[in-house]
């Protein structure tokens, strides 16, 4: 299954890197790569992770974030966020 990233999605880990690499860029580098890895991990497995109850999304754990996608005829990243944010206020545009 083909995966895609949304606009958001693409926003997410470029402002994640921009913040971890104010104090260690090599990792900011590796933690991007590691999350668009678990992204493109979704292709085999979409339907392993719940669904979190609104906009037929779903989520899926890494590390200290958490991405949140959908499933039709292909998975589509929505968010990829911190998993200390108030992701649920913003999802709100996801539905």
């Amino acid at each position: 299954m083909k995966v895609v990233l949304t606009r958001l999605a693409e926003s997410d880990l470029a402002q994640s890197g921009d913040w971890i690499a104010r104090d260690n860029p090599r990792a900011a580098g590796r933690g991007i790569e590691s999350a668009l890895t678990e992204c493109e991990s979704l292709s085999a497995n979409a339907e392993r992770y719940p669904r979190i109850g609104f906009a037929d999304l779903r989520k899926r754990p890494f590390g200290d974030y958490v991405i949140f996608y959908r499933v039709t005829d292909r998975v589509e990243i929505i968010r990829v966020l911190h998993a200390a944010r108030d992701w649920a206020s913003l999802l709100g545009d996801a539905q």
